[in-house]
């Protein structure tokens, strides 16, 4: 076992119980070894690898102080976590990780073991949640809230410091300061956790609200964590523990990587290929990008926003080159939605920028701030549909349902990339006085295919006309798939025609003149059932005696994975459908 030194082929047998009796070295040793094994695997796999080279020491030193999961560990957003994953033995199971159902998650994941006490992978939950948590009359067991990577600036952190501060409860609130967010941490925050003296100024806030406050500069110190920890073990009240943290420690390709390699996919140690930022390729976020370069050029009225993820539209460069009107406001989804009310309240044109599984944070915002005052703002929303291995509340499936309830919004789903510049052209160049809040959203990967349309409206296009009976409906997203499903049926003798539908909402009735000439339609849908395209075009097309089947995702939460998997999970997959529709048609 452990008891002698501390090796990389011992890392399988580590537990808690024999964490707590190694040694000051043998300590140090642990931690430089995880280091190790964590770079020498992301490395293969892919994963949160920066934000967990700068969290391994403080890992190691709560769980060498405190006793989980009696005691309970809330990491936010759960990417910091795979140190903790390590010590609560799951080491074996790093090989899974990015892999589809193999029971391993990017975060915590309450599947996984007892130790992970919440499934989170939206930022700023943890002082909220771990206020629940614990009890002002229970001393025994402690809780301990793991905070950082930018999550402080979210306006739910806030609140929830707001409480309980007020309330005095025995909690540990340990804040992880490496600089970052998922970019370099921005506005005010950033002054009062830098500098030499950000401990005396942090002090200062945290305590005049009404916490105490104890700091560490040396964060990766992890026999220095575990002393103060001890001390800190037995609070009665709120106690914020800020410790100075180096993001990707221990990775030198980090060092000149724009998000110190937050996240990457599999990457060479040395060279670092593959750990570029953006994806290759064609895209629609790259397209669009463009697009908006452009404009910026000749136009200093217009103003793009984006809360903290400028990766997921293409916006790093721009932000550098635009510095005065292309802004990350941080990791404050809600604030970046009043913020371009503001300046459109001004008469600038403003595009928000998001990626789409964080935009439903500013869902108030989009409905109270911008679409009630009718505002002219271009809102991007990257990701939409199946959103890869983060999580399964990354996935973006609830977007046509949530979005097409706000009145005085319009939503479009581009069929092509030359259509989503074409909506984004006319709204960079139209006038503000015609214009409605308009929601484009989109793919964030990069487009492997590039159908031309055989007949292009505004509101649709159709991609195949083979069939006068039988049409199937679908958006951008699932092109792809739709494409495969005629040829599959096609093999069969069996014709369908493919419209893409463009403008999500509205929805002219006079659509019903169309779907009246067909027998059977099918709407296939990588959205939600419940409030989705489908549903509209039912109430449409009610006075018509066709048939309408419905496909889409059901009331139920997708595993993380690939479009193909997560498509066969939720039974959209083009064989599935193929299948189907070869009974519906052949009646």
């Amino acid at each position: 076992m452990l008891m002698g030194e501390v090796t990389l082929d011992k890392l399988d047998k580590i537990n808690i119980k024999i964490l707590k009796r190694l040694t000051d070295d043998k300590l140090r040793l642990l931690c430089k070894n995880i280091r190790t094994f964590l770079i020498n695997n992301i490395s293969k796999t892919g994963g949160h690898i920066g934000a967990n080279l700068g969290t391994i020491e403080i890992s190691v030193a709560l769980h060498k102080v405190f006793n989980s999961p009696r005691d309970k560990i809330i990491f936010d957003t759960g990417h910091q976590a795979y140190t903790h994953k390590i010590l609560t033995g799951r080491i074996k199971k790093f090989k899974f990780l990015n892999k589809y159902k193999k029971g391993f998650s990017r975060f915590t994941d309450r599947n996984e073991s007892k130790h992970d006490i919440i499934d989170v992978s939206h930022a700023a939950t943890s002082i909220s949640i771990s206020s629940g948590l614990v009890s002002k009359k229970n001393f025994k067991n402690k809780v301990i809230a793991i905070i950082g990577d930018g999550s402080l600036v979210e306006g739910m952190a806030f609140e929830a410091l707001n409480y309980v501060a007020d309330k005095k409860l025995p909690l540990l609130i340990v804040l992880v300061d490496n600089g970052f967010a998922i970019d370099k941490n921005v506005g005010g925050i950033k002054y009062m956790t830098s500098g030499n003296n950000w401990s005396s100024k942090s002090r200062n806030f945290f305590e005049s609200i009404g916490l105490n406050y104890v700091s560490e500069k040396k964060g990766h110190d992890v026999v220095k964590l575990c002393k103060k920890l001890q001390k800190l073990k037995n609070i009665k009240k709120t106690t914020v523990f800020h410790i100075k943290t180096v993001k990707g420690l221990g990775l030198d390709i980090s060092k000149n990587h724009p998000y110190k390699m937050h996240f990457s996919m599999p990457f060479d140690i040395i060279s670092g290929k593959g750990a570029a930022p953006t994806l290759p390729g064609k895209s629609y976020a790259s397209e669009l990008a463009g697009q908006i370069e452009k404009y910026l050029r000749k136009n200093k009225d217009l103003f793009i926003i984006t809360p903290a993820t400028p990766y997921s539209n293409n916006l790093q460069e721009l932000i550098r080159k635009f510095p005065k009107n292309v802004l990350d406001v941080g990791m404050a989804e809600q604030h970046a939605a009043g913020m371009a009310a503001g300046l459109a309240l001004k008469k600038k044109k403003v595009v928000l920028c998001y990626q789409s599984t964080f935009m439903q944070r500013a869902f108030d915002q989009i409905f109270h701030d911008i679409a009630y005052m009718n505002l002219p703002i271009t809102i991007l929303a990257s990701r939409s549909g199946f959103a890869g291995y983060d999580s399964a509340t990354h996935h973006s499936l609830m977007d046509l349902s949530y979005l097409r309830a706000i009145p005085n919004t319009e939503i479009y789903y581009p069929s092509t990339i030359e259509d989503s510049c074409k909506v984004l052209n006319s709204r960079l160049h139209g006038s503000k006085k015609t214009l409605k809040p308009l929601i484009l959203l989109h793919q964030y990967e990069p487009v492997s295919y590039e159908y031309k349309p055989i007949i292009k409206k505004s509101n649709y296009d159709f991609f195949s006309l083979s069939s006068k009976k039988n049409l199937l409906i679908t958006t951008g997203n699932y092109l792809n798939r739709a494409m495969e499903i005629e040829n599959k049926l096609k093999k069969k003798d069996i014709l369908v025609s493919i419209m893409c539908l463009k403008y999500i909402k509205p929805i002219n009735s006079k659509f019903s003149e169309i779907l009246k000439n067909y027998k059977n339609i099918v709407v296939v849908e990588e959205n939600a059932l419940i409030g989705g395209i489908g549903s509209e075009i039912v109430r449409i097309n009610i006075k018509n005696k066709n048939n309408i089947n419905l496909f889409g995702i059901k009331d139920v939460f997708i595993n993380p994975g690939n479009s193909i998997e997560c498509s066969k999970e939720a039974q959209i997959d083009s064989k599935y459908i193929a299948n189907k529709l070869l009974k519906i048609f052949s009646d």
